[in-house]
């Protein structure tokens, strides 16, 4: 569960979007590292700004969410970025940014200001169609998409678990985004997202799409991004009101590898 304190700090992080230093970044304040030798330092700090304890590399392709400029620094940026364990699993989803440090500003760009793919719906309405039309050259049936299909949810018949105050904790053993206490009639939910790429394709796993409802159909709140075909980025703004939350999915050689997702009420 976050901490008010998490919860203050990602609200602070969408306050800053007025700033000159990141002019262009409009709708969700991630960063990814996009170096051309595949990595970027990272000062690691504690305490306060200027006790570095030491460095990490970030490999290329690592997402992370800007705070602000560094104090004092004209090149480096403040950032928080999740902390991951040694021995890499198939898939994680990190609700909290537990590590902070210092990153060179010329070695990372902004989610969003990366090439975008154009977005379309379905005949049906119920598919949104990502399309990487960056490169006319390559034909049609052969550039990438990400295709994210939102259906009605049966949350409702699923097992949930309230506490003492009838306060709803999970569904089916997992949190909940984009709803409070009560299931509300004509919900929907994510019901898969699936790559397409020449040579690949996949469907992200359950645990990666997993009870989250609420999704927008609204292109201005949803995107997909990339650095390369082997960096993807697919990120949305889902619910509304103080149910609002953000996500952003690292999709790595055609397959889910991450998600950061945290709350933030309008």
């Amino acid at each position: 569960m976050m901490s008010s304190v998490s919860k203050a700090f990602y609200l602070s992080a969408f306050s800053l979007f007025s700033l000159a230093f990141i002019q262009g970044q409009q709708k969700i304040p991630f960063g990814v590292v996009k170096a051309e030798d595949r990595y970027a330092n990272v000062r690691v700090a504690k305490d306060n700004y200027r006790k570095i304890v030491g460095k990490i590399r970030m490999r290329k392709g690592d997402v992370f969410l800007y705070v602000k400029p560094a104090p004092g620094e004209t090149e480096w940026l403040w950032i928080k970025y999740p902390d991951k364990e040694e021995t890499e699993k198939p898939f994680v989803r990190y609700e909290t940014l537990e590590k902070e440090g210092m990153v060179n500003k010329d070695r990372v760009a902004f989610i969003d200001q990366l090439p975008q793919y154009t977005p379309s719906k379905s005949k049906n309405g119920r598919s949104m169609i990502f399309t990487d039309n960056n490169n006319p050259k390559i034909p049609t049936a052969q550039r990438s998409k990400v295709i994210i299909d939102v259906y009605p949810s049966n949350a409702s018949y699923r097992k949930q678990e309230k506490d003492a105050e009838g306060k709803l904790l999970t569904i089916d053993k997992i949190k909940p985004w984009g709803i409070s206490n009560e299931i509300p009639e004509g919900m929907t939910e994510i019901k898969s997202i699936r790559v397409q790429q020449p040579g690949r394709g996949s469907v992200f796993v359950r645990e990666a799409i997993k009870n989250m409802f609420q999704p927008t159909m609204d292109f201005n709140n949803i995107n997909v991004a990339a650095i390369d075909n082997d960096n993807i980025f697919l990120y949305m703004i889902n619910g509304s009101g103080e149910n609002r939350y953000t996500t952003l999915w690292t999709i790595k050689e055609g397959r889910v590898a991450n998600q950061i997702i945290y709350k933030n009420p309008e």
